[in-house]
């Protein structure tokens, strides 16, 4: 299951993302991406993603196409970390989908 809750300020809009980031709910992710771009505007867009415990190769992707499109992403565990960090190193590539998945 994941469920993402946004919160909208005059100057960022913050997503609050909890769950399971696999396969199953990777389109709501990208659906919901799209549908606030216009909300967005030019402001600062930060994606939470400390209630994520788990990340299959589908949501890496995902994310990696968030931080390219101009999202902060923020990680508290050890593994999300470090998915985040390879994200913000060019290491996962979100134009190719791979098998396998990762558990926090």
């Amino acid at each position: 299951m994941l469920r993402i809750t946004i919160a909208d300020t005059p100057t960022e809009q913050k997503w609050t993302v909890e769950g399971h980031l696999v396969h199953p709910w990777i389109s709501e992710l990208k659906s919901t991406w799209t549908r606030t771009k216009t909300a967005r505007r030019n402001r600062r867009c930060v994606v939470d993603l400390t209630g994520v415990t788990f990340i299959d190769k589908s949501g890496e992707k995902a994310l990696a196409r968030l931080h390219k499109d101009g999202a902060e992403l923020v990680a508290a565990g050890c593994y999300t970390r470090h998915v985040v960090h390879d994200i913000e190193n060019n290491k996962v590539d979100w134009s190719v989908v791979r098998k396998g998945a990762r558990r926090e």
